[in-house]
Protein backbone atom coordinates (compact mmCIF):
# COMPACT_ATOMS: atom_id res chain seq x y z
CA UNK A 1 0.00 0.00 0.00
CA UNK A 2 2.74 2.47 0.95
CA UNK A 3 4.14 4.02 -2.19
CA UNK A 4 3.29 5.62 -5.50
CA UNK A 5 0.39 3.84 -7.25
CA UNK A 6 1.18 2.20 -10.58
CA UNK A 7 -1.30 3.85 -13.00
CA UNK A 8 -2.41 0.74 -14.90
CA UNK A 9 -5.91 -0.70 -15.34
CA UNK A 10 -6.39 -4.35 -16.34
CA UNK A 11 -9.20 -5.17 -18.75
CA UNK A 12 -10.19 -8.69 -19.85
CA UNK A 13 -10.45 -7.48 -23.45
CA UNK A 14 -7.82 -4.73 -23.68
CA UNK A 15 -5.34 -6.21 -21.17
CA UNK A 16 -3.05 -3.66 -19.43
CA UNK A 17 -4.15 -0.09 -20.19
CA UNK A 18 -2.40 3.07 -18.83
CA UNK A 19 -4.54 5.47 -16.84
CA UNK A 20 -5.16 8.56 -19.07
CA UNK A 21 -3.09 11.61 -18.22
CA UNK A 22 -6.16 13.70 -17.37
CA UNK A 23 -7.03 11.15 -14.64
CA UNK A 24 -3.64 11.38 -12.94
CA UNK A 25 -2.53 11.25 -10.23
CA UNK A 26 -4.09 8.05 -8.92
CA UNK A 27 -4.78 8.86 -5.27
CA UNK A 28 -4.65 6.11 -2.66
CA UNK A 29 -7.60 5.87 -0.25
CA UNK A 30 -6.82 6.92 3.32
CA UNK A 31 -9.63 5.02 5.04
CA UNK A 32 -7.69 1.75 5.03
CA UNK A 33 -7.76 -1.21 7.39
CA UNK A 34 -4.44 -3.06 7.61
CA UNK A 35 -4.62 -6.78 8.32
CA UNK A 36 -0.99 -7.68 7.69
CA UNK A 37 -1.95 -9.99 4.83
CA UNK A 38 -1.06 -8.42 1.51
CA UNK A 39 -2.18 -5.10 0.11
CA UNK A 40 -5.37 -3.73 1.69
CA UNK A 41 -6.28 -2.15 -1.65
CA UNK A 42 -7.51 -5.55 -2.86
CA UNK A 43 -10.28 -5.36 -0.25
CA UNK A 44 -11.50 -1.88 -1.30
CA UNK A 45 -13.88 -2.25 -4.25
CA UNK A 46 -14.29 1.53 -4.62
CA UNK A 47 -10.60 1.71 -5.49
CA UNK A 48 -9.92 -1.50 -7.35
CA UNK A 49 -13.00 -1.40 -9.63
CA UNK A 50 -12.66 1.05 -12.51
CA UNK A 51 -13.86 1.33 -16.11
CA UNK A 52 -11.40 0.45 -18.84
CA UNK A 53 -10.04 3.68 -20.40
CA UNK A 54 -10.21 2.05 -23.85
CA UNK A 55 -13.54 0.17 -24.07
CA UNK A 56 -15.37 1.37 -20.96
CA UNK A 57 -16.04 -2.14 -19.64
CA UNK A 58 -15.56 -3.10 -16.00
CA UNK A 59 -11.87 -3.49 -15.20
CA UNK A 60 -9.46 -3.60 -12.24
CA UNK A 61 -6.79 -1.18 -11.04
CA UNK A 62 -3.26 -2.30 -10.32
CA UNK A 63 -2.87 -2.63 -6.53
CA UNK A 64 0.92 -2.74 -6.44
CA UNK A 65 3.00 0.41 -5.94
CA UNK A 66 6.33 1.61 -7.28
CA UNK A 67 9.53 1.04 -5.37
CA UNK A 68 10.09 3.48 -2.51
CA UNK A 69 12.99 4.97 -4.47
CA UNK A 70 10.32 6.79 -6.49
CA UNK A 71 9.51 8.92 -3.42
CA UNK A 72 12.97 9.12 -1.86
CA UNK A 73 14.55 10.30 -5.10
CA UNK A 74 12.93 13.74 -5.15
CA UNK A 75 11.41 14.47 -1.70
CA UNK A 76 14.10 17.07 -0.98
CA UNK A 77 12.76 19.20 -3.83
CA UNK A 78 9.18 18.90 -2.60
CA UNK A 79 10.16 19.94 0.93
CA UNK A 80 11.03 23.38 -0.46
CA UNK A 81 7.39 24.12 -1.37
CA UNK A 82 5.04 21.42 -0.02
CA UNK A 83 1.96 23.64 -0.17
CA UNK A 84 2.25 24.41 -3.89
CA UNK A 85 -0.24 22.42 -5.99
CA UNK A 86 1.99 22.93 -9.04
CA UNK A 87 4.81 20.89 -7.50
CA UNK A 88 8.26 22.50 -7.79
CA UNK A 89 7.24 25.46 -9.97
CA UNK A 90 8.04 27.77 -7.11
CA UNK A 91 10.59 30.48 -6.28
CA UNK A 92 11.30 28.74 -2.97
CA UNK A 93 12.45 25.61 -4.79
CA UNK A 94 14.65 27.72 -7.04
CA UNK A 95 16.13 29.35 -3.93
CA UNK A 96 16.80 26.15 -1.93
CA UNK A 97 17.97 23.82 -4.72
CA UNK A 98 20.36 22.21 -5.24
CA UNK A 99 20.78 20.84 -1.72
CA UNK A 100 24.04 22.19 -0.28
CA UNK A 101 25.07 18.98 1.49
CA UNK A 102 23.62 15.47 1.29
CA UNK A 103 24.48 13.13 4.17
CA UNK A 104 23.59 9.49 3.70
CA UNK A 105 24.57 5.95 4.59
CA UNK A 106 27.13 4.09 2.51
CA UNK A 107 24.60 1.44 1.47
CA UNK A 108 22.62 4.15 -0.35
CA UNK A 109 25.65 5.70 -2.00
CA UNK A 110 25.04 4.00 -5.34
CA UNK A 111 21.41 3.21 -6.16
CA UNK A 112 19.65 5.97 -4.25
CA UNK A 113 21.99 8.69 -5.47
CA UNK A 114 21.75 7.44 -9.05
CA UNK A 115 17.96 7.48 -8.88
CA UNK A 116 17.99 10.95 -7.32
CA UNK A 117 20.10 12.23 -10.22
CA UNK A 118 17.81 10.51 -12.77
CA UNK A 119 14.68 12.04 -11.26
CA UNK A 120 16.25 15.47 -10.84
CA UNK A 121 17.36 15.62 -14.46
CA UNK A 122 13.89 14.56 -15.62
CA UNK A 123 12.37 17.34 -13.48
CA UNK A 124 14.92 19.76 -14.94
CA UNK A 125 13.96 18.73 -18.47
CA UNK A 126 10.28 19.21 -17.54
CA UNK A 127 11.03 22.72 -16.24
CA UNK A 128 10.18 21.88 -12.62
CA UNK A 129 13.67 22.71 -11.27
CA UNK A 130 16.50 24.86 -12.54
CA UNK A 131 19.61 23.12 -11.23
CA UNK A 132 21.32 20.34 -13.24
CA UNK A 133 22.32 18.34 -10.15
CA UNK A 134 20.29 17.58 -6.98
CA UNK A 135 23.17 17.96 -4.48
CA UNK A 136 26.16 20.24 -4.22
CA UNK A 137 28.26 18.11 -1.87
CA UNK A 138 28.00 14.56 -0.53
CA UNK A 139 29.06 13.06 2.80
CA UNK A 140 28.70 9.29 2.86
CA UNK A 141 28.57 7.77 6.34
CA UNK A 142 30.20 4.47 7.21
CA UNK A 143 28.43 1.62 8.96
CA UNK A 144 28.41 0.68 12.64
CA UNK A 145 30.19 -2.64 13.25
CA UNK A 146 30.17 -5.00 16.22
CA UNK A 147 33.12 -7.40 16.48
CA UNK A 148 34.03 -6.56 12.91
CA UNK A 149 30.57 -7.36 11.52
CA UNK A 150 27.84 -5.01 10.34
CA UNK A 151 25.11 -4.66 12.94
CA UNK A 152 21.97 -6.49 11.86
CA UNK A 153 18.76 -7.49 13.62
CA UNK A 154 18.81 -10.81 11.76
CA UNK A 155 22.29 -11.55 13.16
CA UNK A 156 21.30 -10.48 16.66
CA UNK A 157 24.41 -8.31 17.10
CA UNK A 158 22.74 -4.93 17.46
CA UNK A 159 23.39 -2.66 20.43
CA UNK A 160 20.43 -0.86 21.96
CA UNK A 161 21.65 2.71 22.60
CA UNK A 162 18.78 3.35 25.00
CA UNK A 163 20.43 1.36 27.81
CA UNK A 164 23.64 3.37 27.34
CA UNK A 165 21.66 6.62 27.25
CA UNK A 166 19.94 5.65 30.49
CA UNK A 167 23.32 4.90 32.09
CA UNK A 168 25.58 7.61 30.68
CA UNK A 169 23.28 10.16 29.01
CA UNK A 170 22.67 10.96 25.33
CA UNK A 171 25.60 13.38 25.11
CA UNK A 172 28.04 10.59 25.99
CA UNK A 173 26.68 8.32 23.27
CA UNK A 174 26.81 11.15 20.73
CA UNK A 175 30.38 11.98 21.73
CA UNK A 176 31.49 8.38 21.34
CA UNK A 177 29.94 7.99 17.89
CA UNK A 178 31.69 11.18 16.72
CA UNK A 179 35.02 10.24 18.28
CA UNK A 180 35.23 6.58 17.23
CA UNK A 181 35.96 7.13 13.54
CA UNK A 182 35.79 9.69 10.71
CA UNK A 183 32.20 9.85 9.45
CA UNK A 184 33.02 8.27 6.09
CA UNK A 185 34.57 5.19 7.71
CA UNK A 186 32.94 2.30 9.54
CA UNK A 187 32.65 2.62 13.30
CA UNK A 188 33.58 -0.31 15.55
CA UNK A 189 31.28 -0.31 18.57
CA UNK A 190 33.00 -0.54 21.97
CA UNK A 191 31.29 -0.33 25.35
CA UNK A 192 34.62 0.48 27.03
CA UNK A 193 35.14 3.42 24.67
CA UNK A 194 31.72 4.74 25.68
CA UNK A 195 32.95 4.67 29.29
CA UNK A 196 35.99 6.73 28.20
CA UNK A 197 33.76 9.33 26.57
CA UNK A 198 31.75 9.53 29.78
CA UNK A 199 34.89 10.16 31.88
CA UNK A 200 36.00 12.92 29.51
CA UNK A 201 32.65 14.72 29.74
CA UNK A 202 32.76 14.51 33.54
CA UNK A 203 36.25 16.10 33.56
CA UNK A 204 35.10 18.76 31.10
CA UNK A 205 32.01 19.55 33.18
CA UNK A 206 34.10 19.85 36.36
CA UNK A 207 36.51 22.24 34.64
CA UNK A 208 33.69 24.42 33.30
CA UNK A 209 32.00 24.54 36.70
CA UNK A 210 35.31 25.53 38.32
CA UNK A 211 35.78 28.32 35.80
CA UNK A 212 32.19 29.53 36.11
CA UNK A 213 32.52 29.69 39.89
CA UNK A 214 35.76 31.65 39.77
CA UNK A 215 34.09 35.03 39.93
CA UNK A 216 34.10 37.96 37.57
CA UNK A 217 36.43 37.76 34.56
CA UNK A 218 38.75 40.77 34.36
CA UNK A 219 39.66 42.54 31.14
CA UNK A 220 42.67 40.90 29.50
CA UNK A 221 45.96 42.81 29.42
CA UNK A 222 47.90 40.90 26.78
CA UNK A 223 51.11 42.81 27.50
CA UNK A 224 51.13 41.42 31.04
CA UNK A 225 50.83 37.75 30.03
CA UNK A 226 53.60 35.35 31.01
CA UNK A 227 55.13 32.97 28.48
CA UNK A 228 53.03 30.12 29.90
CA UNK A 229 49.83 32.15 29.67
CA UNK A 230 50.62 33.15 26.09
CA UNK A 231 51.24 29.51 25.15
CA UNK A 232 47.93 28.45 26.69
CA UNK A 233 46.08 31.28 24.98
CA UNK A 234 47.68 30.23 21.69
CA UNK A 235 46.50 26.65 22.31
CA UNK A 236 42.92 27.84 22.96
CA UNK A 237 42.70 29.89 19.78
CA UNK A 238 44.49 27.22 17.78
CA UNK A 239 41.87 24.71 18.92
CA UNK A 240 39.05 27.10 18.02
CA UNK A 241 40.46 27.53 14.53
CA UNK A 242 41.03 23.80 14.02
CA UNK A 243 37.61 22.81 15.34
CA UNK A 244 35.85 25.38 13.15
CA UNK A 245 37.58 24.00 10.05
CA UNK A 246 37.07 20.35 11.02
CA UNK A 247 33.35 20.91 11.57
CA UNK A 248 32.48 23.45 8.89
CA UNK A 249 34.62 22.24 5.98
CA UNK A 250 36.05 18.79 6.58
CA UNK A 251 33.31 17.15 8.74
CA UNK A 252 36.01 15.26 10.67
CA UNK A 253 34.13 15.24 13.96
CA UNK A 254 36.56 12.73 15.47
CA UNK A 255 39.32 15.35 15.14
CA UNK A 256 37.05 17.88 16.86
CA UNK A 257 36.71 15.61 19.89
CA UNK A 258 40.43 14.80 19.96
CA UNK A 259 41.39 18.48 19.77
CA UNK A 260 39.12 19.34 22.70
CA UNK A 261 40.53 16.45 24.73
CA UNK A 262 44.07 17.73 24.10
CA UNK A 263 43.06 21.26 25.07
CA UNK A 264 41.45 20.06 28.30
CA UNK A 265 44.66 18.21 29.16
CA UNK A 266 46.66 21.41 28.59
CA UNK A 267 44.26 23.40 30.76
CA UNK A 268 44.52 20.85 33.56
CA UNK A 269 48.35 20.79 33.36
CA UNK A 270 48.61 24.58 33.45
CA UNK A 271 49.55 26.01 36.85
CA UNK A 272 48.86 29.73 36.81
CA UNK A 273 50.15 30.19 40.37
CA UNK A 274 53.71 29.13 39.51
CA UNK A 275 53.63 31.39 36.52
Amino acid sequence: YWGTPIPIIYCDDCEAVPVPEDQLPVVLPEDVEFTGHGSPLKDIPEFINAPCPKCGKDARRETDTFDTFVESSWYFARYACPDNANAMLDERARYWLPVDLYIGGIEHAILHLLYARFFHKVMRDEGLVDSPEPFGKLLTQGMVLKDGTKMSKSKGNTVDPQSLIDRYGADTVRLFTMQAAPPEQSLEWSDSAVEGAYRFLKRLWARVQEHAGGGETLALDRSALTDGQKALRHAVYGTLNKVSDDMGRRFTFNNVVSANMELLNELNRFDDVSE
